[in-house]
């Protein structure tokens, strides 16, 4: 059998995030139970209008993130902690691609009512 190192053991990162994943565990458990709320009244709004609440539909897609990320984080997949301690990747890309399209705008002015280009 091999010794145990209690160093190891001790580490405080690890303890730190057991924590987190207890307080993750909970938070999913409640997710669950919601979705399952969620589910049965967007069932309802299908069966009288014949189409899902976009405004439920909406909310749902970000509890499906949360889910997806938070059981990646406790299955050991990731150390990214989810929501709300999850970096927003989108509002990272959303904003490159402002600036990207800036950049193309620039590089290629639109002419003007005289056909010449804008500077």
């Amino acid at each position: 059998m091999k010794n145990i190192d209690k160093e190891e053991i001790l580490k405080t990162s690890k303890w730190i995030r057991f924590l987190f994943m207890l307080g993750y565990a909970f938070a999913i458990n409640f997710v669950i139970s919601i979705s399952i709320g969620l589910a049965f009244i967007q069932f309802l709004f299908f069966l009288f209008t014949s189409k899902p609440n976009t405004a439920i539909a909406n909310f749902n897609s970000h509890l499906i993130e949360f889910v997806n990320d938070t059981l990646a984080f406790l299955l050991f997949s990731t150390e990214e902690k989810p929501f709300p301690f999850k970096k927003e990747d989108e509002e990272i890309a959303s904003n490159n691609e402002i600036i990207d399209a800036e950049i193309e705008e620039a590089e290629h002015p639109e002419p003007n009512d005289n056909g010449e280009a804008n500077t």
